[in-house]
């Protein structure tokens, strides 16, 4: 092959090992030679599998791919990105992972992710930091960081992850790669959660990756649908509108946002309509989501935890009132109060899909800050964490949960499936990402359209990939 193994798509390493030009082998090599030349910088690893091509069969031609430590591998560690090893594997493979290897992927490795995925960073005692590849200074973001630092770094072609208020968004986001997050519901969410625990609501396993050939190869897996262009003409797609939203978003969101709107034009058959979505981010969505996701979350936390994490976590929640205010009230455990919040989501559902009805997606950011420096919580117990860190975003401050979370809570309550796709490059060189949202049940119409918006986009090359091209800023 003219270039490294390590740049080249999931999609192109499964042809080349489909016809016979590729081993196995080779491309395992290339992933180690890449892992041993930026994981010490990166440290995006839970662990490394041995290496085993004993059978390739399958569409995907014995594809290594990596999986969130989050996701159940029968023998391979689970360790949930606690501080403790955990030393028993388990037995059985979550679903999601079960259907690759069914497919004939390998799994190369487990990619790292804060204690019990309930973070916005990715570190632990044990492990440290999970750095971004592009400033390694900055966050790689959370809960899915390992992973999308180790596919924008070349240390893996695709990762396996999961989203529940934006653990695949954010990281893509901060670390300028791909993610898919299908409709809720759609994917099998068994082998997520410790001790077999389940969520009904909003736990979404999805693919990081470095283009959407690769997103679309990983849903034929994940779904009966198979792998196929849809074709497309002109598309409609509904913008966020800076200028009319209450939402606080840094210059650089803004600028990366509108530079890409500037490229993406009827000429390149991308009409857009600037709308302020109210409904998608009225503050009874917050207070909506907040109350399932309590109430669910909380159900899985000891009684005495649940009590004090309401009592003790007052000062965060004052600085997160669209966060974790509404999520402690979840924690109360009123039944009633949930049954009223999922009859409310379904309201706010048919509505928003109402506002929307004539585009085929929309685009909005995925938080309203860039990557940041590593933070530490002002109170940890066992991996649930507090920060009363204060972002300035704009003229306004800004608590860590809400500055992190106002974008991607209004769509995990919505339920449709989501494209991350990078924008392009901010002034200090960052990666900016936005969020294309499409309909529910859609996500081959949806990856047809992220497919015609990110040809008109920038590619982003990190500095830790060997690039035949240079990489170009959106501001």
């Amino acid at each position: 092959m003219s270039r490294s193994l390590i740049t080249c798509s999931a999609s192109r390493i499964v042809a080349e090992l489909s016809s016979g030009h590729l081993t196995q082998e080779d491309v395992v090599d290339a992933l180690t030679r890449q892992r041993e030349k930026a994981n010490g910088d990166i440290n995006a690893f839970e662990f490394i599998a041995p290496s085993n091509h004993d059978d390739c069969s399958g569409p995907l031609s014995g594809l290594p791919i990596t999986v969130k430590d989050q996701i159940a591998v029968a023998g391979m560690p689970l360790n949930h990105g606690l501080d403790r090893l955990n030393r028993k594997p388990p037995e059985q493979t979550a679903p999601v992972v079960r259907q690759f290897l069914n497919a004939g992927a390998k799994v190369h490795g487990k990619t790292t992710l804060p204690p019990y995925a309930m973070d916005f960073q990715t570190f632990n005692k044990r492990n440290g930091p999970t750095c971004n590849p592009w400033n390694l200074e900055l966050t790689a973001g959370g809960s899915s960081g390992g992973g999308a630092a180790a596919v924008a770094s070349g240390m893996s072609f695709l990762d396996i992850g999961a989203d529940l208020s934006g653990s695949l968004r954010l990281p893509a986001a901060f670390c300028g790669v791909f993610s898919l997050m299908p409709t809720d519901g759609k994917v099998d969410s068994n082998g997520l959660l410790p001790r077999g625990q389940v969520l009904n609501n909003f736990a979404r396993p999805g693919a990081i990756a470095r283009g959407v050939d690769d997103l679309a190869l990983a849903w034929a897996v994940m779904s009966d649908e198979a792998q196929a262009k849809m074709p497309l003409t002109d598309v409609q797609i509904a913008v966020w509108d800076d200028a009319s939203s209450r939402l606080p978003a840094s210059r650089s969101v803004v600028s990366a946002l509108t530079a890409a709107c500037e490229t993406l034009s009827p000429e390149e058959g991308i009409d857009l309509i600037e709308t302020p979505l109210e409904q998608l981010f009225a503050d009874e969505v917050y207070a909506c989501f907040g109350e399932i996701m309590g109430y669910e979350t909380g159900a899985l936390m000891p009684a005495p935890i649940r009590a004090l994490e309401r009592i003790t976590g007052k000062a965060a929640a004052k600085n997160s009132p669209k966060f974790l205010k509404h999520v402690h009230e979840g924690y109360r455990q009123d039944k009633a109060s949930y049954g009223r919040a999922l009859d409310n989501r379904d309201s706010l559902r048919a509505a928003f899909e109402q506002s929307w009805a004539n585009s085929d997606a929309l685009l909005i950011p995925v938080c309203g800050v860039q990557p940041f420096p590593h933070q530490t919580p002002d109170r940890d117990r066992g991996g649930i964490r507090n920060y009363c860190t204060m972002f300035d975003v704009g003229d306004t401050k800004v608590g860590y949960f809400d500055a992190l979370t106002s974008f991607t809570v209004p769509v995990s309550l919505m339920g449709n499936p989501v494209v991350t796709l990078p924008l392009g490059l901010d002034r200090e060189g960052l990666p900016v990402g936005a969020q294309l949202v499409g309909k529910v049940g859609g996500e081959l119409e949806l990856l047809a359209v992220a497919d015609k918006v990110a040809s008109v986009l920038p590619d982003l090359h990190n500095p830790y990939l060997p690039s035949e091209r240079q990489t170009h800023g959106a501001s």
